[in-house]
């Protein structure tokens, strides 16, 4: 399943549903963005050459999560396809963002929250450099040599919480938008 996700409509979302009705009284601050861009694609998932909106991170021991660098991580990157169904390459002396934001849960100080039933344990997203994605961190940019092809690369494992992980299953799950500059 294709998604085109347009950034604008989640953060919002975000902004309505945080910031316009948190305000006391009669005041408030409402927020437009949106974007100009000259590339227009779907997106999905790619993990192991197959496309999928699911990745899958493995089954692992308790055991496993909770060593110190977690479960393995696994990669995967977003395919943009254009309307005509060619890749959608970044281009020269251009470059990409990629923005995610939690869509079950939140972001917790290691990664996305679980909403399985395994305790104590997030799923780690992490950009082409590694670094992890948090409240803090949620955007980060691509140029054309970053991906061949027109694949973001991405990576994702499973870690416990800074607790002791329990058993259970992994539910997470979050939104990304990609905006062309």
């Amino acid at each position: 399943m294709k998604t085109k996700v347009t950034f604008a409509a989640i953060l919002l979302g975000t902004i309505i549903s945080s910031s316009a009705f948190a305000a006391p009284g009669n005041v408030g601050t409402i927020r437009f963005i949106g974007s100009i861009t000259d590339t227009t694609c779907d997106f999905t998932g790619e993990q192991g050459g197959a496309q999928s909106n699911v990745i899958n991170l493995g089954t692992h021991t308790a055991a496993v999560v909770n060593g110190a660098s977690g479960t393995p991580v696994v990669d995967f990157s977003l395919v943009g396809t254009k309307p005509d169904g060619s890749a959608c390459e970044i281009g020269d002396g251009k470059s990409v963002d990629v923005s995610w934001v939690p869509a079950s849960g939140s972001w917790t100080a290691t990664g996305l929250e679980n909403s399985g039933t395994a305790g104590n344990a997030v799923v780690k997203l992490m950009d082409k450099n590694n670094k992890v994605f948090n409240a803090l961190y949620d955007t980060v940019n691509y140029v054309d040599a970053d991906a061949p092809n027109g694949k973001l690369p991405f990576k994702a494992n499973i870690m416990n919480t800074g607790t002791s992980a329990t058993p259970g299953t992994i539910i997470s799950a979050a939104k990304f938008s990609v905006a062309y500059k």
